[in-house]
């Protein structure tokens, strides 16, 4: 069935990056560096208030929190991707599944190495069928 290829699809591709990642010890083979300086403390207040609404459903309110969050962030920022696997959560939620599953493309492009986007991204990919 449809579904069952898009759950083998998703599956299949979380095998093949954790291979990709033990082999070459954690580091993608097209990982950028990652800009580790400190987060801007704006940033991680706009990041909390999101977590805030998130928890209390308002998802849209959220997902703007976290883009005014992205805004004060330098290019490259670790923090990056977990904002966007942040809005893929809420556009989940929302049941905007292709959306969700364009965030975590994103948020793979800036962390190849975050499991919180694949397995992001493999529930979308799920629940579209």
């Amino acid at each position: 069935s449809k579904q069952a290829c898009r759950v083998a699809v998703g599956r299949a591709c979380l095998l093949s990056h954790q291979s990709i990642m033990a082999k070459g010890k954690g580091k993608s083979p097209v990982a950028k560096p990652a800009v580790v300086a400190s987060t801007p403390k704006e940033a991680l207040d706009l990041k909390n208030d999101g977590n805030r609404m998130f928890a209390q459903r308002e998802y849209t309110k959220a997902i703007e929190q976290y883009d005014a969050a992205m805004k004060i962030l330098p290019d490259g920022s670790t923090e990056r991707a977990d904002l966007l696997c942040n809005k893929a959560a809420c556009f989940y939620a929302l049941n905007k599944l292709k959306d969700a599953v364009k965030e975590c493309g994103t948020a793979l492009e800036v962390s190849p190495g975050s499991i919180k986007a694949l397995r992001h991204r493999a529930k979308a990919l799920e629940k579209q069928g």
